[in-house]
């Protein structure tokens, strides 16, 4: 392991509800490690309760802390300002001005987020740019039409809208890959679960597999990266601007249960993913860092 030069501290706080899916985690995993790699010492505590004031009670007036939290309500962000050298949050829409205290950092890496935003000012990092690259999943895809394994992965708390989508798929000749923390009863042959995949696997799994249906949470810019012909399911309200971007940028197609079978047929057929060359994902993230952390 190597030594950390700057043994600043630096706190990282995000949600980690049964409702929340593990998106909030994986960002916040990810800028940990990149934060890292800048030698800085970081930590990452999971947001399970309603209240923060554990965590609070531990901030200290040099912490610099990062936040990824649907949870916390304004007053809490003013409280952790208050106690802490800095702040920054990760969100996925723009919120009312006055909702977080001033001089707060904001980071959003929708696609084309900037578009949304009416405040943007120089507090604010957004776009793919600042997105926590993971390089396990990049992957050049080759071509390959014999493939007959799909991907989905809706997040954790959809379980009537998967099973109809089982239902849907369930005779057209292929292998469903399905992420779920449940794995039903008599489910069909073609059928395989699996619960939370740590990044290697997931990585691999996605690499396994011709083409995805997925939710419009953080999976698609993984996705992406990896080149892989997706449909979007769009399940919370948080993502519909990120999926109609993705839409709109000719990247992937959203879906539903009435047009599923007519888009999947089309998805199969797909070529390589040109477009994925073209988005500069995380290039401005260290830069972002460097500047918030002060080094």
């Amino acid at each position: 392991m190597q030594p950390f030069e700057k043994r600043m501290p630096v706190k990282i706080l995000c949600d980690c509800f049964l409702t929340s899916g593990l998106g909030h985690v994986r960002r916040c995993e990810k800028i940990l490690s990149f934060i890292e790699k800048l030698g800085v010492k970081a930590d990452l505590y999971l947001h399970k309760q309603n209240n923060i004031s554990a965590f609070l009670e531990g901030v200290g007036n040099d912490d610099f802390l990062i936040t990824d939290s649907y949870r916390l309500n304004s007053k809490d962000f003013y409280l952790l300002k208050e106690k802490a050298k800095s702040l920054m949050v990760i969100e996925d829409t723009e919120h009312a001005k006055g909702f977080y205290p001033k001089n707060t950092k904001i980071m959003n890496f929708t696609l084309n987020a900037l578009k949304h935003y009416n405040h943007a000012s120089k507090d604010h990092y957004l776009g793919v740019g600042f997105y926590p690259v993971d390089i396990r999943f990049v992957y050049e895809r080759p071509i390959n039409t014999e493939n007959k394994e799909v991907l989905i992965t809706l997040g954790g708390s959809e379980q009537k809208t998967l099973k109809e989508i089982v239902k849907i798929l369930e005779n057209k000749n292929v292998n469903l890959h399905i992420i779920s923390p449940y794995t039903p009863k008599n489910s069909p042959k073609n059928t395989h679960y699996y619960s939370p995949l740590n990044p290697l696997e997931f990585s691999s799994l996605m690499k396994f597999c011709a083409c995805a249906i997925s939710a419009s949470g953080q999976t698609l810019y993984e996705l992406a990266l990896s080149q892989t012909p997706s449909l979007i399911f769009p399940i919370a309200s948080n993502q519909i601007i990120q999926s109609q971007e993705f839409e709109n940028s000719g990247i992937f197609k959203q879906t539903s249960l009435k047009t599923l079978a007519k888009d999947f047929e089309k998805l199969q057929i797909q070529k390589n993913q040109a477009w994925a060359k073209t988005l500069a994902f995380g290039s401005e993230l260290e830069s972002a860092l460097r500047e918030f952390l002060e080094i």
